[in-house]
């Protein structure tokens, strides 16, 4: 049994990293503070510093991060027999979770400029979670001689397009949901088949 303040631990961080999501909803993924926090998260600013001691740019990479390992779990549930079987979860679980990812993603994008070790963190965690992607994928007989490294990219690439597609949605309804889903895996496969 895991001590009774690992647990504690990790419920306060979960904790604050949905008052972010929930600051970012209801102020705006920049108006606010971490001082915004404490009363949402029902922890004190020392709590959320002694978690994420360089503040926001800490919480919103554990954001990100549990957000990748969401879509990790949900990709490892079954063993898939085609690309379409292994995508499917994935797809499903970016459309759960594009509400509270598109609400902060924005303020992801702008906390991280460029060449900064926050960017460089960001994309060296994206990179890897691709990457092993990309080991489970070039195991699929439909993945023809596209070497690791390029299917890492196309990758990142299916994800920026599946992202944009999913935030227009949002915008203006273009499809039921099953037609959403499909119009998805359609991506999926002309990133993917050759």
């Amino acid at each position: 049994m895991p001590p009774k303040f690992t647990r504690n631990k990790e419920k306060k961080i979960n904790e604050i990293l949905d008052a972010v999501l929930q600051l970012s909803r209801t102020k705006g993924a920049n108006n606010f503070s971490i001082n915004d926090i404490p009363e949402i998260a029902n922890v004190s600013i020392g709590t959320i510093y002694r978690y994420f001691p360089r503040g926001k740019e800490d919480i919103l990479r554990n954001i990100l991060l549990r957000n990748i390992e969401n879509i990790k779990i949900h990709e490892t549930d079954k063993i898939a027999n085609s690309i379409d079987e292994y995508w499917e979860p994935i797809i499903r679980r970016m459309l759960e979770v594009s509400n509270e990812y598109d609400a902060i993603s924005d303020t992801i994008i702008e906390a991280a400029p460029r060449d900064s070790e926050f960017n460089n963190e960001l994309v060296s965690d994206l990179m890897g979670f691709y990457g092993d992607m990309a080991a489970q994928l070039e195991k699929y007989p439909n993945i023809v001689d596209i070497p690791v490294k390029k299917l890492t990219l196309r990758i990142g690439l299916c994800f920026r397009l599946l992202k944009k597609v999913i935030q227009a949605q949002q915008a203006v309804t273009l499809f039921e949901k099953q037609g959403l889903e499909d119009y998805l895996m359609k991506i999926v496969k002309a990133t993917f088949y050759q």
